[in-house]
């Protein structure tokens, strides 16, 4: 992790403009306040990239609005606020050629962040938080310079669960995933049961059991196969699956006629 300091450190350090991008869905937890001291000691501009704003409404993401400032909101996946970001740094840039660190938590979107912008796919990514592991840099639009980096976690803070919530940790590596999965449940309850069709009744692991049988994730002898489908689930939950089935249902309830 000092290596990986070392090289945000000189990103900053070369840097005229950062953009820290975040999950819109954990703003706060994939908001890193080390680097935005180190931003502001600099005396370097900073704009906030809200990534993934598919999976949040319309109403969460004006609340936000509020509380980051410069700040873009973007879904890669969706192919949406690609225009509006560009502007933004153009505007920081003053249509000057500059160099852009992108910088953030694993798995927040990073390198996708820096494809979406140069219009294809030239910095590796994955779903799997700690891919990318040294500095790239890629050169895109009007005159911009991007760098790459790899995903960096606070040095005055080590909390597993919130590392594994907002997908900063691989759940294939998770010694017991029960245990990460069943977190998730307690803190999200409506979200899970809902995406897994299930009712909660308030007993996590009795919850996993009912899950893993109804879609036959089994070991030998038929016994649930809980910890193969908890790395699922928190897989899911990282992916942003879960909060997407939630936005599809908010948008189907918005458009069923009212009763008169």
């Amino acid at each position: 992790m000092v290596n990986f300091w070392r090289i945000v450190n000189d990103t900053i350090f070369r840097s005229d403009i950062l953009l820290l991008v975040m999950d819109s869905r954990f703003p706060e937890e994939t908001r890193n306040r080390e680097i935005e001291m180190k931003i502001v000691r600099d005396k370097k501009k900073i704009l906030y990239v809200l990534n993934k704003s598919d999976l949040v409404t319309i109403e969460e993401i004006e609340k936000l609005k509020k509380k980051f400032k410069p700040c873009v909101f973007v879904s890669v996946k969706k192919k949406f606020g690609q225009k509006l970001l560009l502007h933004s740094i153009l505007e920081l840039s003053r249509g000057e050629p500059c160099t852009v660190g992108v910088l953030g938590f694993p798995n927040v979107g990073k390198s996708s962040v820096i494809n979406f912008l140069r219009g294809k796919a030239v910095a590796k990514v994955s779903n799997q938080a700690g891919y990318t592991r040294g500095r790239q840099r890629v050169r895109a639009k009007r005159k911009l310079m991007l760098i790459d980096t790899p995903g960096v976690l606070e040095f005055s803070e080590k909390n597993i669960d919130r590392e594994v919530e907002i997908g900063s940790r691989n759940p294939k590596h998770l010694k017991e995933p029960e245990y990460f999965a069943m977190r998730l449940i307690e803190k999200y309850p409506n979200l899970i049961s809902d995406y897994y069709e299930t009712e909660y009744n308030g007993e996590p692991d009795e919850f996993l059991d009912i899950v893993a049988k109804k879609k036959n994730i089994l070991s030998k002898g038929g016994i649930p196969d809980v910890p193969r489908l908890s790395r699922q689930m928190v897989f899911d939950w990282q992916v942003g699956a879960i909060h997407e089935k939630r936005i599809e249902k908010l948008s189907k309830n918005k458009d069923k006629p009212h009763e008169q």
